[in-house]
């Protein structure tokens, strides 16, 4: 089970206190990426500002964005489903 389906799980049978937990865990998830990413930026910053797109440098950033954007989603769905219960 994938953690969108756990969330819609969780709400359909009213576990709040398992929402919250997730709800935790994304926002912990969240930050370490928020921290990977200050760090990373300051870093790799004038290869990222290169024009080539395709470099390894980009491929990784662009892999955690997606990592990021998932969670993300993830997150703003647990909060709505909270605010359901």
């Amino acid at each position: 089970m994938n953690v969108a389906q756990h969330i819609n799980h969780s709400y359909k049978t009213g576990n709040k206190e398992e929402l919250l937990r997730v709800k935790g865990e994304l926002s912990k998830q969240l930050k370490e990426l928020d921290v990977f990413f200050e760090e990373y930026l300051e870093v790799f910053d004038t290869q990222l500002n290169a024009s080539d797109k395709a470099s390894v440098v980009w491929k990784a950033y662009n892999d955690k964005y997606k990592a990021y954007e998932n969670i993300k989603y993830s997150f703003r769905m647990t909060n709505y489903y909270l605010g359901m219960l």
